[in-house]
């Protein structure tokens, strides 16, 4: 009978180390505690709250106010950095052709 590695292209598979397969067990219980303290939080912030805009009011979920103020408070924050960027010529000049 032949050996399945003998097969050309076949890989056999790439040996797990014990440190390896704990670093990967850390993350997935870390993955799944922050999965259910982010499912913790929205539940207990369902209830309806009014916003208050220039011209209007509306109602909604707590959960989504925080959910969308974040969303946006990343994009401003992410256009921000990347106009400093911009104008100190990137990372590797020094701000040498800064106004």
């Amino acid at each position: 009978m032949e050996d399945q590695w003998s097969v050309p292209g076949a890989q056999p598979p790439p040996e797990v180390t014990p440190r390896r397969r704990h670093g990967r067990d850390m993350l997935l219980v870390l993955t799944g505690v922050v999965l259910v303290l982010l499912i913790w939080f929205a539940v207990v912030n369902l209830q309806r709250v009014r916003i208050h805009f220039w011209l209007t009011t509306t109602a909604a979920p707590l959960i989504v106010v925080i959910v969308i103020s974040g969303v946006l408070g990343a994009a401003v924050s992410g256009l921000w950095s990347r106009r400093r960027r911009r104008r100190s010529g990137g990372a590797d000049s020094g701000g040498a052709d800064r106004p």
